[in-house]
């Protein structure tokens, strides 16, 4: 009985000793379960946020002067964003915000209805506005807890994903598997014919599976006897799977970006240790014979992927949505200078699209995004919008190239950053043509990923000031 009590006392000791890491911990497994989708009206949403605010009032109260010191940077651009959404929300004189460029229709519509006179804000459509504010809480909270964990655990939030990435690939296998049939999708608004896995959107699973890539690269580097081989193998088989859940998807874009996945996990792979030749222990049979199973469960599920899915289809031809995605970049530049300097308000792409669309792309369905995520900002952000992005790529280029020139350092931490490096980059560049950061998984990996390329900073900093 002494010794379960202090066996329980232990735990209890642990837990309050590592509450970020716990709470963290929960906070990303609900973004992966709840927060598949990029629309406002998901229903879990209702489950999701409250959380992410819980976790946000629980971060921010544990937050030092030495975890700000040290990230201050990540922290500073995602107070900006929030900042920069919330300034849009603040309601303004007429004699203000009637003066905005772009902002004749809402004066005439107020006329019109006899409301001239009313006080508002920047924003042309508010109440996006402030689901654009909510939907960043999430992402907030998951970075200040995040760096507010010690690095060494941060292989946990590294397990966690992969954990996710597995159960996403099982779900997409079983969608395809059941004839793709609605009830194994886990949002209505769905690409019901493709893997999705839990997101809504296929391309947004593509983009996970392209993230898993590097991530694999980054548990193989690190593998050590006696389980050196095993490791390897299992980490090659889930690239291999990651890969062909790209394929399945039909997503042109994670098949473009997986070849970036692929060169990134080539530079964390080269970042590795030197290895220490040590005697090999143990039976020499059982990678092998893991690897064989493995590969026929694989080959298995793929069969009926491939079998059920039209991803050859659907990657040869194209369809009039995407067809139509290069009108609404030109439509979406050639009208943002009209709202300019100020933009159209965060989360206002939907209504502002209305009024400029062309006739010939009228019909029954809607542009919920320009799927350019860059474009969008800039129409919405104005300048600001446009500065807040150049300072976040600058950022970026600064990370990468510091932790670039560690790279043979053999320090775990440093291949870690550029893990977060990868992960941004991927992200980043797939925003030219789509919209992932708005899915709360997705930008929350990105909230990691950007504590990860500073953490190495952060500790050759401490270890300077220790010494």
């Amino acid at each position: 009985m002494a010794r379960r009590k202090s066996r329980t006392a232990q735990v209890g000791g642990h837990l309050r000793e590592n509450w970020q890491l716990v709470v963290l911990l929960v906070l990303l497994a609900a973004t992966f379960l709840l927060g598949g989708g990029s629309r406002g009206d998901i229903l879990s949403l209702i489950i999701l946020r409250p959380l992410a605010v819980i976790c946000l009032g629980l971060g921010l109260y544990g937050l030092t002067r030495r975890d700000w010191h040290g990230y201050r940077l990540p922290l500073a651009v995602m107070g900006a964003i929030i900042a920069l959404i919330l300034l849009h929300l603040i309601p303004l004189p007429p004699f203000l915000w009637t003066n905005i460029p772009g902002r004749e229709i809402v004066v005439r519509a107020g006329e019109l209805a006899g409301l001239d006179g009313v006080w508002r804000p920047i924003s042309m459509v508010p109440y996006r506005g402030w689901n654009s504010f909510y939907a960043m809480l999430v992402p907030a909270a998951v970075m200040v807890l995040a760096v507010q964990v010690p690095v060494r655990q941060h292989r946990v939030l590294l397990y966690l994903m992969l954990g996710a990435v597995l159960l996403a690939a099982l779900a997409g296998i079983a969608q395809a598997g059941s004839g793709f049939s609605p009830a194994t999708y886990p949002y209505r608004v769905t690409n019901i014919g493709s893997p999705v896995g839990l997101f809504a959107n296929r391309n947004h699973f593509a983009a996970l599976m392209c993230i898993a890539i590097p991530a694999f690269a980054l548990i193989a580097s690190r593998a050590r006897e006696p389980r050196k081989a095993l490791t390897i193998g299992l980490s090659g088989a889930g690239t291999l799977i990651a890969f062909l859940m790209i394929f399945a998807t039909g997503s042109r874009g994670g098949l473009g970006f997986g070849v970036v996945a692929l060169l990134c996990g080539w530079a964390i792979w080269q970042a590795r240790p030197r290895p220490i030749k040590r005697r090999k222990v143990g039976p020499q049979w059982i990678a092998p014979a893991v690897g064989i199973a493995f590969a026929l469960v694989l080959t298995v599920c793929m069969a009926v992927i491939f079998d059920r899915a039209d991803a050859l289809e659907r990657i040869s031809t194209s369809d009039v949505a995407e067809e139509n995605r290069f009108a609404v970049w030109r439509v979406t530049a050639a009208h943002m200078w009209q709202y300019m300097p100020l933009g159209s308000g965060i989360g206002s792409f939907v209504e502002i699209f209305k009024i400029h669309e062309p006739d010939a792309m009228l019909g029954f369905g809607y542009w919920n995004h320009a799927h350019n995520d860059w474009l969008e900002w800039l129409l919405e952000g104005g300048i600001p919008g446009a500065i807040l992005m150049l300072f976040a790529v600058w950022a970026w280029l600064r990370g990468t190239l510091y932790l670039w020139r560690r790279r043979h350092s053999g320090e775990y931490n440093v291949q870690l950053g550029l893990l977060g490096a990868s992960t941004i980059l991927i992200l980043g560049l797939w925003s030219f043509v789509d919209y992932p950061l708005r899915v709360p998984s997705l930008v929350s990996l990105a909230a990691v990923a950007a504590v990860w390329m500073t953490a190495p900073r952060v500790i050759k900093a401490s270890s300077s000031r220790d010494d």
